[in-house]
């Protein structure tokens, strides 16, 4: 059997530990989505992503903590604790997934299930110095999800390997992986002006990155993504909040069989409190929404398919800072100046996810600090084998730096 052949199978036959972020279900466990009003919830059945791992071997014994609600990027949680990284426990593991992210950055497990909604996958991944992979929307089961916006929700996948990606991915979705990509690509960077402020550390990662793509023979050209980034502005905040208070309203007394008044009461951080507040008190309109999924939301899509038309894949850091201070709130400082935390973190992955594109977030050095740096590759809708077999390619470059992880703890 060959090497692609053998990525749906158990390497050596081996089970491998999948953990599981706490808004998707697996029967028996607890599914609390990290907040108190869902903190007696167990789910019956397994989600369909966790049935088709568990069908395969997968052992699921772990559940990870999460941004509260997964409705942040930082990791901060008020009824668990906020997330720790583990490069530097005085830093933000990231979120929402952050949970998975720590677990997986000390060796806690092989692969996780995880969601995206707006970066989820790879901020977090790029926090801890992981490999995060974000779907094509439609590409996995999409059930057994304590969700907020059904139009970009998705399960994702983190790990350290991206053989474990591999693996998953081919189980979920159906898709045989392809070999390794050995073609040259022409990849989209990002002018100075559409990149915006970043760190310097992530500005020089960004330029290496780049180098080493032409090295290899890859076409380097630059793409207008101002269009896509307004059209995102015009939608992506909208549609998220208008769904979130519909999906949370619908979802709360299924689960709890108490209404959503009773969760948001609940709520324990305070990020999350000030959202759910502006969702329930109307903060966007129904003629808002029409106009943002109805108009602005295509549009997004069918700018997205203008850039795609002429190039393979677009290349943006996951994030334009490293892992920011643990008790990180409204506000942080990028490059010395105040920015509001969630659309400067969010700032690269919002628009791909509002598009539903697939995206993945290699480790590609660390700053001054040895805290990660990622990456991110963005390909056009429904290319995640292309994307995947590209990844596979880049990792394999003997000039690719070598990905140091933390010593792993021990577990059975």
């Amino acid at each position: 059997m060959d090497a692609v052949a053998a990525w749906g199978a158990l390497p050596d036959g081996s089970a491998p530990l999948v953990l599981v972020k706490d808004n998707i279900a697996v029967a028996g466990m607890q599914w609390t989505a990290g907040s108190p009003g869902f903190a007696h919830v167990r789910a019956e059945i397994d989600a369909t992503a966790v049935r088709l791992l568990r069908d395969k071997g997968a052992v699921l014994p772990v559940k990870t903590t999460l941004h509260e609600l997964a409705f942040g990027v930082t990791g901060a949680n008020g009824w668990t604790g906020a997330i720790a990284n583990p490069v530097d426990t005085g830093r933000a593991s990231g979120g929402s997934s952050g949970g998975s992210a720590a677990a997986l950055a000390i060796g806690l497990g092989d692969v996780s299930l995880v969601t995206d909604t707006g970066g989820s996958a790879r901020i977090p991944a790029a926090f801890c110095g992981l490999i995060g992979f974000r779907p094509s929307m439609g590409r996995y089961p999409s059930d057994g999800l304590i969700g907020l916006s059904p139009s970009r929700d998705t399960i994702g996948l983190m790990a350290r390997e991206l053989r474990w990606i591999e693996w998953a991915d081919t189980i979920l979705s159906g898709e045989q992986p392809r070999s390794p990509a050995e073609r040259a690509f022409t990849i989209g960077i990002a002018s100075d002006a559409d990149l915006g402020e970043v760190e310097p550390a992530v500005a020089d990662a960004y330029r290496g990155m780049i180098d080493l793509l032409r090295a290899g023979g890859h076409h380097i050209v630059t793409v207008d993504l101002a269009q896509v980034n307004a059209l995102d502005d015009a939608c992506g905040f909208p549609i998220a909040l208008y769904q979130t208070h519909e999906t949370l309203r619908a979802t709360a007394p299924d689960l709890s069989g108490k209404p959503f008044e009773h969760l948001r009461a609940a709520v324990a951080s305070p990020d999350v409190a000030h959202l759910l507040g502006l969702a329930a008190d109307g903060a966007v309109s129904a003629a808002q929404y029409a106009q943002a999924i109805g108009q602005n939301w295509p549009a997004l899509r069918n700018a997205y398919a203008a850039i795609f038309a002429g190039i393979d894949l677009i290349l943006l850091p996951t994030a334009p800072l490293v892992a920011p201070a643990i008790d990180t709130g409204a506000e942080l400082l990028l490059n010395g100046a105040s920015a509001p935390t969630f659309p400067t973190i969010t700032r690269y992955t919002r628009p791909d996810s509002m598009a539903g594109l697939p995206s993945i977030s290699l480790p590609f050095g660390k700053d001054g600090q040895g805290m990660p740096i990622g990456m991110m590759f963005t390909a056009a809708r429904h290319a995640d084998g292309t994307l995947l077999a590209f990844a596979r390619a880049l990792l394999n470059e003997h000039s690719y730096p070598v990905i140091q992880f933390l010593p792993d703890v021990s577990y059975p």
